[in-house]
């Protein structure tokens, strides 16, 4: 007696790919231990969404620039878009950078700014600036011997070392360096 394609013979008896599946789907719904994602219906897991979070700013509140220190009203950084304003993104109306309303907004001290054009730098923040209007801004504001000497203690520097003495540190660098590879 031949089998057709669609039947096995398992333990004696004929059982066709339907009724094996059957078996194998009685099997799992038997199992307490099995989880299933919503086999046939709505079961499973229900994940909670996070509330949306909505921040409101007064329209006098002054902000600052992060790039250029341009300070001014936020209505004057805010983006028009086709649906009102735009949530994330503000663009300074003197530098045209655009920046996250995040970073428009919070309230920095000179240290956390250094630390944040720090982070920043790769990303290109010293190509954004023009270098002679935020020092003279950074000056303005009184952050600016703070602020260079935390940037400079996070770049590795000292904070009082003059161009020749960088200049000395980096060739003895460079000649330790060229010491090691020759070992």
């Amino acid at each position: 007696m031949g089998l057709h394609t669609n039947e096995r013979n398992i333990g004696g008896e004929r059982m066709s790919k339907l009724d094996k599946k059957w078996k194998r789907e009685r099997q799992a719904s038997a199992d307490k231990s099995q989880s299933t994602i919503a086999p046939y219906g709505k079961q499973g897991y229900k994940l909670k969404e996070a509330p949306p979070v909505t921040q409101t700013y007064t329209i006098d509140e002054p902000v600052m620039c992060p790039f250029c220190l341009h300070i001014g009203k936020i209505n004057e950084f805010l983006l028009s878009t086709k649906k009102g304003f735009d949530k994330r993104l503000g663009q300074c109306p003197e530098c045209e950078n655009k920046m996250m309303i995040r970073s428009l907004t919070a309230e920095w001290t000179p240290e956390q700014f250094a630390e944040w054009v720090y982070n920043y730098v790769e990303s290109g923040y010293w190509q954004k600036v023009k270098f002679d209007k935020f020092r003279e801004r950074l000056n303005k504001i009184g952050w600016s011997y703070r602020f260079w000497t935390k940037y400079k203690q996070l770049k590795g520097e000292e904070p009082t070392e003059s161009y020749q003495k960088w200049l000395e540190r980096k060739q003895r660098e460079e000649y330790e360096q060229e010491q090691v590879g020759e070992e």
